[in-house]
């Protein structure tokens, strides 16, 4: 088993290369579109149109828990989180960093990186979510940042690793490591076919563990798990409990999205963007 997820994280590297000349090639002969809503732009300017761009700075306004990510008024949250996720004992990270809820414009954001391998998505998710994070009084004290992996297998069906990218964004834009901690031993279904929240942590159970030689790195460390979308939290949470066991002293996470689910109360209604394409990632995670 991990012979496979050895030659996927060197496929993943041979290709990166090519990837870029390709993209190059792209930018220099075609017109450059905003990210997000697909219209055309001036080149060499902002990765956004002036609409997509307002729009996102209407989302990245509303209120979250600080604890478990989720959209809550500020009477609702206080300095241990809010009612929900006090009350919910599988929680395990100290702490929750993200761009927004998973609702236009930053829906098409990250449908259009996990499924259509858009890299510059993962450039501008990146830029976002650093600066989130530089926000946090707890990001100073990040030895670490963790991308949920892949496995192999749903590697090869999918255009790129998007979490590994926004890692990879994330690090440079705030200067901490990089550590590819975690490698998916498991293939399970997408989280999206199964029906509640149940499932979806069982689904999830026992598919990580850490790669050899991340424990001595790990011990005593304060990390920070990052990934695209947060919904039930069954991923987070069985990346934190493997981080855990290995080692490490305190866990964050880091998203470009939270799903609003029951209880919560709405984000800010989004301005128009374009049309959203469909989509089965709202609860992938």
């Amino acid at each position: 088993m991990w012979w496979l997820v050895r030659m996927s994280s060197l496929a993943t590297r041979l290709m990166r290369p090519l990837g870029l000349l390709i993209r190059g090639v792209q930018d220099a002969l075609l017109p450059q579109t905003c990210v997000i809503g697909g219209e055309w732009i001036p080149g060499g300017g902002p990765p956004t149109c002036a609409a997509c761009d307002a729009a996102l700075t209407d989302i990245t306004q509303t209120h979250y828990c600080p604890r478990c990510g989720r959209t809550m008024p500020p009477p609702a949250v206080d300095s241990d989180g809010c009612a929900r996720c006090k009350h919910e004992s599988f929680w395990n990270v100290a702490g929750v960093v993200r761009i927004g809820a998973y609702e236009p414009p930053i829906r098409r954001l990250v449908t259009a990186l996990k499924y259509g391998g858009r890299e510059r998505n993962a450039e501008l998710a990146g830029r976002l979510l650093a600066a989130a994070l530089a926000a946090r009084d707890w990001s100073r004290h990040l030895d670490y940042l963790v991308p949920v992996p892949m496995h192999w297998f749903r590697r090869w069906q999918r255009p790129c690793d998007h979490a590994a990218l926004l890692a990879a964004v994330v690090a440079r834009e705030l200067d901490v490591r990089l550590l590819r901690a975690c490698a998916r031993i498991k293939h399970t279904p997408s989280q999206v076919v199964t029906t509640s929240r149940t499932q979806r942590f069982d689904n999830v159970r026992g598919c990580f563990a850490v790669r050899r030689g991340a424990p001595r790195k790990l011990a005593g460390r304060c990390v920070c798990i990052i990934d695209n979308l947060i919904s039930t939290g069954a991923t987070v949470h069985e990346v934190s409990k493997t981080l855990r066991r290995a080692g490490a002293r305190r866990i964050y996470a880091a998203v470009i999205a939270r799903t609003t689910l029951p209880g919560d109360i709405q984000a800010t209604p989004p301005r128009t963007v374009g049309h959203d394409p469909p989509s089965d990632s709202a609860f992938d995670r």
